[in-house]
């Protein structure tokens, strides 16, 4: 018997890595563009570890940004 992945893991895991690099490509030509001034992101590691990426003029600035970030997110799930 042989069995047949319609979706591999494996072509899953390069999908979503391609779409993260495209991502980032999207995010540093907006950067060298001057069309973003402040970013504020998170990353999830192999293991779940969380870490947060911030480059904002200052701290609330940050936590605005996540807030927005999250009620974007929320709001286009729907």
């Amino acid at each position: 018997m042989n069995v047949v992945s319609i979706n591999p893991k494996e072509e899953r895991e390069e999908k979503l890595k391609n779409d993260m690099l495209e991502v980032l490509d999207h995010l540093r030509t907006a950067i060298e563009n001057g069309e973003v001034k402040e970013f504020a992101a998170v990353s999830l590691d192999d293991e779940g570890i969380a870490q947060i990426h911030v480059c904002t003029m200052d701290y609330t600035g940050g936590v605005g940004l996540f807030e927005i970030g999250k009620h974007i997110l929320i709001t286009q799930q729907n």
